[in-house]
């Protein structure tokens, strides 16, 4: 009878220590094994970057931050408390690994994230014998800096060098070069991106003074009022 009394007390002293430690464990979802595929960021706010956290909650540490247009290694998404996490490695240096929501991020089904092939360059008829060749009427450049672009989906967001002619009031044609060879010229139509030589179509948001502009799903640029239209 005593020693049965003794084994309930020890047992007793032992609860109150074990809850403390069940209860700061945080839950990591499972994984599931058929992840594949990759995903880019998107709909963070322009001013702002997506966590990438320790765990699958908001209350995880982070460790790192990334933009849109980042791409990411998909390694599987679960659902955690209603919302869902995705486990998520970055391609790029410096790699990350860690939890994001997965509401900010789009699923592509590339296997193999490299760059497309860069645009052909145009082909010059060559002159007719016993003539000079023509010389090119150099363009007309109102103003030149770099702006932020992608070219390829899934590409983060780089620097362009970009160049403007201004035809008339909120009126301009702006040529982006990429920095891996080719052009894009975008033209400008009372005040709003209007037409690209580009044969996908062409959206157009404004963020302030800012134009933010996508050509098909891939391409992105965001241009300043001030090179467009200066001022």
């Amino acid at each position: 009878m005593r020693c049965g009394f003794l084994l309930a007390l020890a047992a007793c002293l032992l609860l109150p220590a074990a809850g403390p430690s069940m209860a700061q464990t945080e839950a990591r979802p499972q994984i599931s094994e058929e992840a594949a595929g990759f995903f880019v960021v998107e709909g963070v706010a322009s001013n702002d970057l997506l966590n990438v956290r320790a765990t699958a909650s908001a209350g995880g540490r982070v460790v790192g931050r990334l933009p849109n247009g980042a791409l990411l290694r998909n390694l599987g998404c679960s659902d955690v408390n209603g919302n869902s996490w995705c486990e998520v490695e970055t391609v790029e240096a410096p790699r990350i690994t860690g939890f994001v929501a997965g509401r900010y991020l789009h699923e592509t089904l590339a296997d193999d994230p490299g760059l497309a092939p860069q645009d052909e360059a145009s082909a010059v008829p060559p002159a007719e014998e016993g003539e000079p060749p023509a010389e090119a009427e150099p363009a007309r450049v109102d103003a030149a800096a770099e702006i932020p672009c992608s070219r390829y989906y899934g590409q983060p967001m780089r620097m362009c060098a970009a160049s403007v002619r201004r035809d008339a009031e909120k009126e301009a044609t702006v040529t982006v070069t990429w920095p891996d060879g080719g052009q894009r010229v975008i033209s400008f139509r009372n005040g709003r991106a209007d037409t690209s030589d580009a044969p996908d179509p062409v959206s157009y948001t404004r963020e302030a003074e800012l134009n933010i502009i996508r050509i098909g799903k891939a391409e992105r640029f965001e241009i300043p009022d001030a090179l467009a239209f200066g001022g």
